[in-house]
């Protein structure tokens, strides 16, 4: 129930700038070396076949999963709550996106974020039915079947509409989950209304109709809205469940529950919709990665979310749209955390990772030569001539020479040799 007890919680609120913990701790350095051991056991680095001279290919290996990175100690049991919530969404909104056909994939997620929305409000729904019952119960029959609808739980909606007897709004319940069935509900309530029936139904058992049918505005016959004294969270459950879907390709969306709170689209309808819609918590990190994924990207606040999700959410999905700054954000997180080649691992994975990998080569603060070339695949020449830039950065040019000479650069070590090294040797 904590998750539904007013709109600024600890639950949501919490605000992850930087990095998931103090970068100084131990159990930071631990997750940077948790993501980065999964990401290497879910990718491979392909040698060039062509030219020995070039950078590896950066690929994934099949059947990927994002959940790796979430299913660990230090985001299960070590990370807050809003960081949870967070990873549990991404995760299944990107579960399976490798493994199955884009059309076929969508659907099935499609239905893993209603189930995802129905779990985090369930511990809210005993409480939310107990009072509703309590204040409308002896007048309204149809009180519970519409809690239930309000909390995604379609069977038990369905199954006590039974019970009262409207067996057409119990089967509408079950089979819209499955397809639009918005215009086809609509056409009921008409005929319901041309025929007087819709007049002396409760209040409770017109929301259900409304619901189902998609009708979440105010409604100015019935002067009432069906999202009134209803939890933000469960309002915005009701938009993914029965909302209007986008025209284009009949997905859940939630850009008509944004026009609720939109001030410059808002007419008078609008105006008394939002009077009675609970507004969102926006600080709510789930709530920015839904709006991202189906709603109003300028709602999502990467800067804000753990930046190893930020990282791999490009690289798992394509087409995402985020900042390719994050990533070089990660990267210069593993430089300074002393971890070098890891971020030499994650820097092959940038679109152009030249500029990038000859920075960190450059700098020698890796240790591991052997591992650079031949599991990472990094051409020799590359690495010795970042060792002999270190050296000559240093003033060694014997040392910078030597590099060179070893790497074969020929031509370069010349340049060396009459530039720097003899002038060195020669006149002090």
């Amino acid at each position: 129930m904590g998750m539904l007890q007013g709109k600024k919680r600890s639950l949501m609120g919490f605000s992850i700038t930087k990095s998931i913990v103090d970068s100084k701790s131990k159990s930071f350095e631990e997750r940077l070396n948790e993501v980065m051991t999964t990401f290497r056991k879910q990718t491979e680095l392909i040698p060039s076949t062509e030219d020995s001279d070039q950078l590896p290919k950066a690929t994934f290996k099949p059947n990927v999963d994002l959940s790796a990175y979430y299913n660990t100690p230090s985001i299960t049991k070590d990370s807050s709550q809003d960081v949870q919530l967070l990873w549990s969404l991404a995760t299944v909104i990107f579960r399976s996106q490798r493994q199955q056909q884009q059309q076929e994939q969508q659907q099935h997620n499609d239905l893993l974020i209603q189930q995802w929305l129905r779990d985090l409000v369930q511990p809210g729904l005993e409480n939310q039915l107990n009072r509703y019952l309590k204040t409308y119960g002896d007048n309204d029959p149809f009180v519970a079947a519409f809690i239930y609808l309000t909390f995604g739980q379609r069977k038990l909606a369905s199954e006590h509409a039974r019970q009262q007897k409207d067996t057409s709004l119990s089967i509408y319940i079950v089979h819209s989950e499955f397809k639009s069935m918005g215009s086809v509900i609509l056409n009921q309530i008409d005929m319901f209304k041309s025929e007087g029936r819709w007049q002396n139904m409760t209040v409770f058992h017109r929301k259900c109709w409304l619901l189902v049918a998609g009708r979440l505005g105010y409604e100015y016959d019935d002067q009432f809205a069906v999202t009134e004294e209803i939890y933000w969270q469960c309002v915005v459950g009701m938009y993914v469940w029965f909302g209007r879907r986008r025209p284009i390709d009949n997905k859940p969306t939630l850009d008509f529950y944004n026009q609720v709170f939109d001030k410059s689209k808002q007419d008078n309808i609008m105006l008394k919709t939002a009077k009675y819609t609970d507004k969102p918590d926006y600080c709510c990190h789930w709530f920015q990665l839904l709006q991202w994924w189906m709603g109003d990207k300028s709602l999502g606040q990467p800067d804000e979310w753990p930046l190893d999700l930020v990282w791999l959410l490009p690289l798992y999905i394509k087409g995402v749209d985020i900042d390719p700054s994050f990533s070089l954000k990660w990267i210069d997180q593993l430089v300074r955390a002393e971890l070098a080649e890891w971020a030499i691992y994650a820097t092959l994975f940038l679109p152009r990772p030249e500029e990038k990998l000859h920075y960190i080569l450059r700098s020698c603060e890796w240790t591991d030569e052997k591992r650079l070339v031949d599991e990472y695949h990094i051409p020799y020449k590359q690495v010795q001539m970042a060792k002999a830039l270190h050296a000559h950065d240093s003033w060694d040019f014997e040392l910078e020479y030597a590099h060179l000479i070893q790497g074969q650069l020929y031509n370069e070590a010349k340049m060396a040799l009459f530039f720097f090294l003899l002038p060195k040797l020669f006149c002090g």
